[in-house]
């Protein structure tokens, strides 16, 4: 199956013609994940196939496309991870989900290409062939050549020490919370306190609905540390925001 996630949203023609390309050229089933990640955000189209990804079955074909660079020199790639394939532009879209030395190649063989195709729309005429030739069993390979390396989001990973964590807020959800990188699962103690800019927090809670008022943290369904405010927004009420640092301290 190929799965689409793109900037476009659905009101213009750019999905559909997506879509009709890879159908003329494929009898494999088409997914929408999603249409409204915000225009030229790399980081947000990262994180939600990052969350997304693992969740469809091997053999699936992940078509990604956010590419402000559209039409310069960045490259067009294929990476396979764990039985999943991944087209993007070389941006630093799949430095989530793509981990190193994983297998990729430069898409660049024009015979995978729309005939006449356009300069600012690389999803519709190079990524939309190349992915229905891949699930037409077209080989990887056969695509371009091997890349050693692919581009990387110049994001710090989290830090996981002995008592405490370093990591940053990666997402803001449609509720407002504040999701950070920092999973649940790595921190080496229990009883932890959240710190961010002059904001301390240390009540974990289990769920929303519980909740006391004010700002808490919850694992949220990514496996991460989340800051919520039950019915509310944590982004508005703290006047915190995406890409600022956070740190979670060990309680004494």
């Amino acid at each position: 199956m190929i799965t689409l996630l793109t900037d476009f949203g659905t009101r213009d023609p750019y999905v559909a013609a997506m879509k009709g390309v890879i159908a003329s050229l494929t009898a494999a089933p088409i997914f929408d994940l999603t249409h409204e990640i915000a225009p030229f955000d790399v980081l947000e189209a990262a994180w939600f196939l990052r969350n997304a990804a693992a969740r469809w079955p091997e053999g699936t074909i992940f078509v990604c496309v956010v590419d402000p660079g559209v039409g310069t020199e960045r490259k067009l790639i294929a990476v396979e991870q764990d039985g999943r394939t991944y087209l993007a532009p070389d941006n630093g879209l799949l430095s989530l989900v793509v981990a190193e030395g994983a297998s990729a190649v430069s898409i660049e063989n024009e015979k995978h290409f729309l005939p006449d195709g356009s300069s600012t729309f690389h999803g519709r005429d190079r990524l939309a062939p190349a992915a229905a030739a891949l699930a037409n069993g077209t080989p990887m390979g056969d695509l371009g050549p091997p890349l050693p390396s692919i581009v990387r989001l110049p994001l710090a990973p989290p830090r996981y020490l002995d008592d405490h964590a370093e990591g940053t807020i990666v997402a803001v959800d449609r509720f407002g919370n504040l999701i950070t990188d920092i999973e649940r699962s790595r921190l080496p103690f229990d009883g932890f306190t959240l710190r961010a800019r002059d904001l301390a927090i240390d009540r974990l809670e289990l769920n929303y609905g519980d909740a006391e008022p004010g700002a808490f943290m919850i694992t949220g369904s990514s496996g991460c540390i989340e800051i919520s405010i039950a019915n509310g927004s944590a982004a508005d009420r703290l006047q915190l925001r995406r890409l600022e640092p956070v740190e979670i301290w060990k309680n004494r």
